[in-house]
């Protein structure tokens, strides 16, 4: 019976690790600002009108789990457009997506100003691990594929929008593949950037939203 016993435990902490380890594996995570810097670990560059700003997260005034989830610190993405368009900002990756099917993050919108945030990933299609681009062409890539998809920029108060990669647009067809292969394979680069771009609700308007806890998932 002591036998039986000790096997029983030992199956039992067996299943307790494994399911552990399956859950430490259901996402990847970008970035969540939690080490209050955007310019190391990873490193977030920025282009055209936008500001970035780590800032600190009020309290929630009722229980709110997307808003306690957030932690101490997002950042704060703010600008002035120009025929609509504000700026952007990004960060490279290079990582084995294929076993995630979609992106995640939290936006914390303004009370006037709204606008959308464009999400836009780069996958490698040549197998070298870069991104080649063209700067006289807007910066397109010019070997791997680009895919995109818009979401709207709410009210105040944090949001989690989830979105899969399915819903995503290929941004330049005829260029690499046209199929979404974030993977590693050979000396694939996979998921090589992720990157926003801010867009206001009017031609001349403005931006004024926190992101936080971006995350890759099933």
């Amino acid at each position: 019976m002591k036998k039986l016993n000790l096997w029983v435990i030992i199956l039992l902490m067996l299943a307790f690790w494994v399911s552990t380890a399956a859950a430490q594996m259901t996402f990847f995570l970008v970035d969540n600002f939690e080490d209050g810097d955007h310019q190391i670990s990873p490193e977030w560059w920025k282009f055209d009108n936008v500001t970035l700003t780590i800032v600190k997260n009020s309290e929630p005034s009722q229980a709110d789990f997307v808003a306690q989830s957030c932690g101490k610190y997002s950042l704060n993405v703010r600008g002035k457009a120009t025929n609509w368009y504000v700026g952007g900002f990004g960060s490279n990756l290079s990582l084995d997506a294929s076993e995630y099917t979609r992106i995640q993050l939290d936006l914390y919108g303004n009370r006037v100003l709204h606008g959308k945030l464009r999400v836009e990933i780069y996958e490698d299609d040549n197998n070298n691990n870069q991104l080649e681009q063209d700067s006289a062409k807007g910066w397109i890539p010019t070997k791997d594929d680009k895919w995109s998809a818009e979401v709207n920029i709410l009210g105040e108060g944090f949001t989690r929008v989830s979105i899969p990669f399915s819903a995503f647009v290929d941004e330049n067809p005829g260029v690499g593949d046209d199929k979404w292969n974030p993977d590693k394979k050979g000396d694939s680069g996979g998921l090589l950037k992720v990157q926003f771009i801010a867009i206001a609700d009017k031609a001349d308007g403005e931006v004024n939203f926190n992101l936080d806890n971006i995350l890759l998932t099933y």
